[in-house]
């Protein structure tokens, strides 16, 4: 099944958090390459705590979106109340969306569908939703791969598996995943590289939210599970790091996937997938 975050809303927004000089850039871009105004429908799919349709609603005027979570969607419609943005929301799994075919000029999704199980068939879903010559646009997390949030996330994979548990997210697996999908809808997909930039990090900054299970790949750790293997990982992290409390430069870099409705390209992919 898809991985809903109501056990995460009491720190979702300290956790994942996108720099707004950063955001500032993915909106220049987003609104560049896809030419909506404020007479545009955008639709955020996974919308969360609206960390990123509140201030783009600011931008264009308003925003609808749909998540299954109602303890993340309370939290932004506090935000609202206390005057920020303008989002029309519904509870929705975005494998089913309550809306009419041909709704939106714009359907997004950012670095949510890696948690959607299906969620091929979640961008079947947008399609339907989308206008003649809407745009699909997708964002997916990329972090430098030597970066110790990398790097100690993936011995803990190899920690837990002999206690058979997978860490596995029921969605994409990478972007190239959803590149080669969207490749389907329009062969002409374009990626608009936004921008990069680094945030100071730390192993035990990594380690303290490995064991708080900050992240979503943690959830399916069974606590006493996890219990068992924090000493070995934080073994292993000193044998590599050392000074647990140094600094490192952790890199992201923020693209845009944007794929183009076509009807002729639609019916063509549909009927292939019959």
């Amino acid at each position: 099944m898809s991985i809903v975050f109501d056990r995460a809303v009491e720190f979702y927004d300290q956790t994942r958090a996108v720099p707004s000089q950063i955001l500032d850039k993915a909106f220049d871009a987003l609104i560049r390459e896809t030419g909506i105004t404020h007479e545009s429908r955008v639709l955020e799919i996974g919308i969360g705590t609206g960390r990123i349709a509140l201030p783009l609603s600011e931008r264009i005027g308003r925003v609808f979106g749909v998540d299954l979570s109602l303890g993340m969607m309370s939290v932004l419609q506090n935000k609202m109340r206390a005057g920020h943005g303008n989002v029309l929301l519904a509870q929705a799994d975005v494998l089913h969306l309550p809306f009419p075919t041909k709704t939106f000029d714009l359907i997004y999704a950012v670095h949510v569908l890696h948690l959607v199980m299906g969620w091929q068939a979640a961008v079947t879903e947008s399609w339907r939703t989308l206008k003649p010559d809407g745009r699909f646009v997708a964002n997916y997390h990329r972090r430098g791969p030597d970066m110790p949030n990398v790097v100690l996330r993936k011995e803990l994979h190899k920690l837990v598996e002999p206690y058979g548990v997978s860490t596995k997210r029921p969605g994409a697996q990478s972007e190239e995943e959803i590149y080669e999908e969207l490749s389907k809808w329009d062969p002409n997909l374009r990626v608009i590289d936004v921008t990069d930039w680094t945030e100071p990090d730390t192993p035990n900054n990594v380690l303290w939210e490995i064991e708080n299970q900050i992240h979503s790949e943690t959830w399916s750790i069974p606590r006493d599970v996890l219990a068992q293997v924090m000493p070995q990982l934080r073994a292993w992290a000193i044998a590599n790091y050392g000074n647990l409390d140094q600094t490192y430069d952790a890199a992201y870099s923020f693209r845009w996937l944007i794929a183009q409705k076509n009807d002729d390209k639609n019916r063509r992919h549909s009927s292939q997938n019959i």
